[in-house]
């Protein structure tokens, strides 16, 4: 639950609940620490440029930048918070609190807090408002977590100047696609101090979007235009977009909701690939079969513009999308060692640092600093805001895996939800609450649209009506020790290929992409056999060598060779190529639809 002052128009029909204590296990647990240890706490300091150019900005000789360099220490606080919600680690909070601090005494007296010369600020192409919708974001996170007053002062006088600089002026502002995301600041911002004035710039931009030159994403949206056909497809649009759910909340206007729904299940229908990657170089195509770069920002923005969209309309199938791109496109992006993060992150083909991708970006004073390596960890971090989330009669339970959550219950009670389980590994999940008190409200466990055979106990009992795709609302009087065993259905399921990937099949056991890596195999990846998915039989393998994958199963093809699969979060980790597109007969296509928008068949189909 996140404070504001502003209240909604429109009800969403789940809300973020941040005041949430984790304890994650598994691999999403080891790759959150790897981060912490391997990057979080170390990349400020490694690349002290990430706040030194918001000092020397009109000295000589110029530092250089990159339009965007502004974002840099925005998007690395943005995940360092996230980190910080997820580990409470006191070393990071630090940290945070020193960049933070930091950045506020280099604010300017007019509100300016970007990395560019006078002449350059705000109106020119550079990418400056998006630079400061970075940190502005990363400072009212922060203010939630502590009330900490120069954090919201700093959003303030930022928002003024901007509101000066444009609203009622005349001046366009340059590089849309990226700096009009400051609607979703200005939102947020609204929300939180209740500023009318916050409010007219939203409505500016809302106004910018559909004037010449412009994104047009609302116009194009009410159109019912296919993604491809949008005027404006870059990947950073979907943080503006992210503004027109606000928008949604805070007006009640149904073209706002109207255009957000059209929006995200358009880009699903186009560029979330199978993986839960979003996207072909860096932007919507309306191809999930396009063989262009798959950057980790996008998968990034698309996570937190799908927690909007789960948000708004509580559909199960959305948070479904949340686990498909964290177990695959997310920490597949992650190397496990937690040093680095891709750049590109292909449904085939191998992984590279984004620090050897997109070397470009590096500067003196901030070698690893890339549009990529900040914002990457968010992935991880994004999951205090979807694992478990607020709706009006209790608790939503999205998030599956070993862990511990403490949250407040609706009366403000604390409970604690425990899951013993090796999920995704295993579909039986164990899943116990703890608390000292008694409290009767709704708990929502979410039930994957993949399942299509599951089974509930609690408390020893079976429970009927369980559907797969749905919530399973269970109503009663909480107490300590109740318990619950949810079994989920991991037989596997397929995405059968089309265009480029005609005659591949992806294969899926759970929410996880079973993929080929040459590391694990004898053969090489263009000689992968085809398998006869009425006869494939996964063996569970315990591999003993040095890099050991998370899962990793053995199969036998058509012609008796053995096939090793792992998932795809551990693929390429050596270096070696993989494939998530493999060889398998006897499967016929699915349509795309919002009942079955993985494309997912079945052999029994």
């Amino acid at each position: 639950m996140v404070n504001k002052t502003v209240q909604y128009k429109f009800e969403p029909a789940f809300e973020k609940n941040t005041k949430i204590d984790f304890k994650l296990d598994g691999i999403v647990g080891e790759r959150a620490n790897a981060n912490l240890h391997n990057w979080l706490l170390t990349a400020p300091i490694a690349n002290p440029a990430m706040l030194v150019m918001f000092r020397d900005q009109e000295r000589k000789p110029d530092r250089n930048l990159l339009p965007w360099s502004g974002e840099f220490v925005g998007k690395y606080l943005i995940s360092a918070i996230q980190g910080w919600r997820i580990s409470k680690d006191g070393n990071l909070k630090n940290l945070i609190d020193t960049i933070v601090k930091e950045l506020i005494d280099s604010q300017l007296q007019d509100g300016y807090l970007g990395p560019f010369t006078s002449d350059l600020r705000l109106i020119s192409d550079k990418w400056d408002v998006w630079g400061h919708y970075h940190w502005i974001l990363a400072f009212l996170m922060y203010y939630d977590d502590t009330g900490y007053q120069p954090a919201l002062d700093a959003c303030c006088k930022a928002c003024d100047l901007i509101h000066k600089t444009f609203v009622g002026t005349g001046q366009r502002m340059l590089s849309p696609e990226q700096n009009l995301a400051i609607l979703h600041g200005a939102c947020l911002l609204y929300e939180k101090v209740g500023d009318p004035k916050y409010l007219e710039l939203a409505e500016w931009v809302i106004e910018e979007l559909d004037k010449p030159g412009s994104c047009g994403y609302i116009e194009d949206a009410l159109a019912g235009k296919e993604i491809q056909e949008f005027r404006a497809r870059r990947w950073e649009g979907l943080h503006c977009i992210q503004g027109i759910c606000e928008m949604a909340l805070i007006t009640g206007e149904r073209k706002y909701q109207d255009a957000f729904k059209h929006i995200w299940w358009a880009m699903l229908k186009g560029d979330r690939h199978n993986t839960g990657g979003f996207t072909s170089s860096e932007a919507c195509q309306g191809n999930p079969y396009d063989q262009g770069a798959i950057e980790t920002c996008c998968t990034i923005a698309w996570t937190a513009l799908t927690i909007d969209m789960l948000r708004l309309t509580g559909n199960p199938l959305v948070a479904d999308e949340l686990e498909l791109s964290l177990f695959n496109g997310v920490l597949g992006a992650q190397h496990p060692s937690g040093r680095w993060w891709t750049y590109n992150t292909p449904m085939d083909g191998e992984r590279r640092a984004s620090a050897h991708d997109i070397v470009f970006q590096a500067r003196a004073g901030s070698p690893e600093l890339n549009c990529c390596s900040v914002n990457a960890p968010r992935g991880i971090g994004m999951i205090t805001e979807w694992a478990i989330m607020s709706a009006k009669d209790g608790v939503v339970l999205n998030y599956y895996s070993p862990c511990s959550m403490s949250f407040q219950s609706p009366s403000g009670n604390k409970f604690a939800i425990i899951q013993e389980t090796d999920y995704p590994k295993d579909g039986c999940i164990k899943i116990m609450l703890d608390t000292d008190v008694s409290e009767r409200f709704t708990l929502h466990l979410r039930i994957p649209n993949w399942s299509k055979e599951s089974s509930l106990e609690m408390n020893g009992k079976s429970v009927k009506g369980i559907k797969s795709g749905t919530y399973m609302s269970l109503s009663k009087e909480w107490k300590k020790g109740d318990e619950i065993i949810l079994q989920l259905d991991l037989s596997p399921h397929f995405w059968v290929g089309e265009r480029e990937l005609e005659g591949k099949t992806t294969i899926y056991k759970g929410p996880i992409v079973l993929t080929y890596d040459r590391y694990y195999n004898t053969m090489d990846p263009d000689d992968i056999p085809t398998l006869d998915a009425k006869d494939i039989r996964l063996e569970p393998v315990e591999y003993t060598g040095w890099i050991k994958p998370f899962m990793l199963f053995k199969t036998i093809t058509k012609d008796g060779r053995e096939l090793f699969l792992c998932d795809f979060a551990s693929a390429g980790a050596s270096g070696t190529p993989y494939r998530s597109w493999l060889n398998v007969e006897g499967l016929s296509p699915a349509e795309f639809s919002t009942q079955n928008p993985k494309r997912m068949v079945t052999v029994d189909q």
